[in-house]
């Protein structure tokens, strides 16, 4: 073989080997991971946004050719997660129960739930919120809550456990960080393989999230016998009567009584200024020892558009703060309790002969004598005369009923839990502080009275101690 053959042949072997180490492999897609399976309405964008990741890298590691296209079912690799095993899956937290404490219910890695959904504030989680958690086929487990006033170890002893075993089922260094008001979790040895709980959820909250001048329905489990219930809300509200334009925080206490189903409910007017975000929810439990049981979580209020009603003038006198904020104090001060007996049934009468007539809605924005929009309308107008007749919306007792500067003749009827009914700008009353009337019983004349531009009705309805949308209630949704 010539030397020119051999330097041919040596020039082709070592471009065979260039060649064959610049070659692209055989991708094969990658077996190991995080896995999510995609659910209806899931979007690639959606998904990327949930683990904080890109659309592109999405696409890259499933080797998705079509550029948005998944589907139900599908299973995808998340980025980001290559050093975790197993499949993720979606679900919303819970009401009636705190993060923690859920988190603690699955038995998973608290480091690993919270880097699955990003939390570095349990402050600004929800209730109702989406969350991501492994998916297992860990045992059912029983709640067992340390209350305020017990030790952990008489809280293990009424248990019947050792106390380090409540400490290491739950991951906690020793039985000193068994802390009041915390909730802790062992296996549930009457549960039954394959069988599935049909034991109601902790609680429900209807509307979901909480609206504007809507009134919130808590429906919760009943206590163990002998125990109470009872709890907060605390929301951020502009309740300065047109004066400014700031929040307070306000507390409102939530009153539970027995529900048809054996459950608990507690109803809660939403303020029509309350501020959008995060209203923190605080539930106790106080058993017959004395001992108590508390948590938090948080709900969410969202806006609601009422609209705006046209600018009206009158009298300067009849919004003085000086004559508006004690008079309100007043009416506040009527509507504060929660008598348990509930009078009223499948919602509410109309209080007017003419009910599809309306004036003037709840809700609306209003301007008085060109000030800004930083009042509302509390309740809805309904038209008359000194002759039109007033009915009382429910059955109940009278406990407001006198003249006053900026309602006129106004009468507040209490129909139990929290619930009242007002009747403003009467030009006259025909019942007094004590009567019990009956739904659709006469108890007044439609006026003039107070701040008006006009003869009519002003009727509103209390819920919790803040005036709520009259119009649910007339409907029959409570």
């Amino acid at each position: 073989m010539s030397k020119l053959s051999r330097r041919s042949i040596q020039i082709i072997l070592v471009l065979m080997l260039i060649s064959a180490f610049f070659a692209p492999s055989n991708v094969k897609a990658q077996s190991t991971g995080l896995k999510y399976t995609v659910l209806e309405g899931d979007t690639i964008d959606s998904i990327a946004t949930a683990f904080h990741t890109t659309a592109f890298r999405i696409r890259r590691i499933n080797y998705i050719a079509d550029l948005d296209y998944i589907y139900p079912g599908q299973r995808l690799l998340i980025p980001g997660f290559d050093d975790v095993q197993g499949e993720v899956m979606r679900v919303n937290q819970p009401f009636g129960k705190s993060l923690s404490a859920y988190f603690g219910s699955l038995h998973q890695p608290l480091v690993l739930l919270n880097r699955l959904n990003f939390i570095t504030n349990l402050d600004q989680t929800w209730a109702g919120a989406p969350l991501y958690i492994m998916y297992t086929s860990t045992p059912a487990v029983k709640e067992i809550p340390v209350t305020e006033g017990l030790s952990g170890l008489e809280t293990a002893v009424k248990q019947g456990v050792r106390t380090w075993t409540l400490a290491e089922y739950n991951n906690l260094r020793g039985p000193w960080m068994m802390l009041p008001n915390t909730s802790l979790w062992m296996p549930d040895t009457t549960a039954v393989a394959g069988v599935e709980s049909n034991s109601s959820p902790a609680m429900t909250v209807s509307p979901f999230p909480l609206l504007q001048g809507k009134t919130a329905e808590l429906i919760t489990n009943a206590p163990t016998e002998g125990a109470s219930l009872g709890g907060s809300l605390r929301l951020s509200v502009n309740d300065s009567l047109g004066t400014a334009a700031y929040y307070t925080p306000v507390e409102y206490p939530l009153h539970f009584f027995p529900a048809d189903d054996g459950r608990m409910i507690a109803l809660q007017g939403v303020h029509r200024f309350a501020k959008p975000g995060l209203a923190a929810m605080v539930i106790t439990t106080t058993y017959p020892n004395g001992s108590t049981f508390s948590y938090q979580e948080n709900l969410q209020v969202k806006p609601y558009d009422y609209g705006m009603g046209a600018p009206l003038t009158v009298d300067p006198s009849f919004i003085d703060p000086a004559v508006t904020i004690p008079e309100w104090k007043l009416i506040e001060s009527m509507v504060q309790d929660a008598p348990p007996i509930k009078e009223w049934t499948f919602g509410f009468s109309e209080p007017s002969p003419t009910p599809d007539v309306w004036i003037s809605k709840y809700g609306l924005v209003r301007s008085y004598n060109d000030s800004d929009y930083i009042y509302f309308h509390s309740g809805i107008d309904f038209p008359g005369n000194a002759s039109t007749p007033i009915f009382a919306a429910a059955a109940g007792t009278v406990v407001f009923a006198q003249d006053v500067e900026v309602r006129g003749g106004a009468t507040i009827i209490s129909h139990g839990r929290g619930v009242y009914t007002g009747y403003w700008h009467q030009s006259q009353i025909n019942v007094k502080v004590g009567d019990h009337v009956e739904a659709g019983q006469t108890i007044g004349m439609v006026g003039d009275k107070g701040r008006v531009t006009g003869a009519h009705l002003h009727f509103e309805v209390f819920v919790g101690g803040v005036e709520v949308d009259p119009t649910e209630w007339l409907q029959g949704m409570y």
